[in-house]
């Protein structure tokens, strides 16, 4: 496989506020995607946003299917509350090229399976189609006529993902590498271990799962 070849999911860090992109490149191009707001029947739609040169970029892989791309851009750095000064500062972003999961599983038994994973000290669950907030958080949406956190499943190419959405936006993409009944293997994270692996819970009674 060339070493650019396939489809790219930008990996959000924690202080990214962007929406989730996807990258290809073709020649001395690199063409920059994003995604329609609603995805048919869990399928996503990438449409071209913008379009660079690869070579007036600074990029190295860093993993074989992980490409970082450098730019140049401003930081703005607050003083006091009337007062802030910017800095040029380099900022690099990661790409991972992803591939069709590897499952025998369908869409639908897919999500009737609750993962846990832990990454960086912290429990992160997988478990679709359910308010992700706490009983207290979702009773200041309700108030407030929010939807809160989720995670649906959608995929793109053959490739599937627990898509993180807030308030009915979808803010981040955590891919599937790999998945059976017992465990899943995920990626798309910001830092090492770039994958990790998730392990089956006891379903807990009352979720509605679609």
């Amino acid at each position: 496989m060339n070493k650019f070849e396939g489809t790219w999911l930008m990996i959000k860090g924690a202080d990214t506020y962007w929406y989730p992109e996807f990258i290809e490149f073709k020649n001395d191009q690199i063409i920059y995607y994003k995604l329609s707001k609603k995805a048919e029947n869990g399928l996503l739609e990438k449409k071209q946003n913008h379009v660079e040169k690869l070579s007036q970029t600074k990029h190295e892989f860093v993993a074989d299917n992980r490409i970082r791309i450098y730019r140049m851009g401003e930081k703005q750095i607050v003083i006091s509350e009337t007062e802030s000064i910017t800095e040029d500062t380099k900022f690099a972003t990661d790409y991972e090229r992803i591939e069709p999961t590897k499952t025998k599983l369908t869409r639908k038994e897919i999500q009737q399976i609750d993962l846990k994973a832990e990454w960086n000290e912290e429990i992160i669950p997988i478990v679709f189609n359910k308010n992700l907030d706490s009983p207290a958080i979702q009773e200041v949406n309700k108030r407030l006529k929010k939807e809160g956190q989720k995670l649906l499943l959608e995929s793109l190419q053959g490739t599937y993902f627990a898509s993180i959405y807030d308030n009915g936006e979808r803010r981040t993409l955590i891919g599937i590498k790999e998945m059976d009944k017992e465990k899943a293997v995920l990626f798309g994270f910001p830092e090492k271990p770039y994958e990790i692996i998730a392990t089956s819970v006891k379903k807990n009674t009352g979720y509605n799962n679609v």
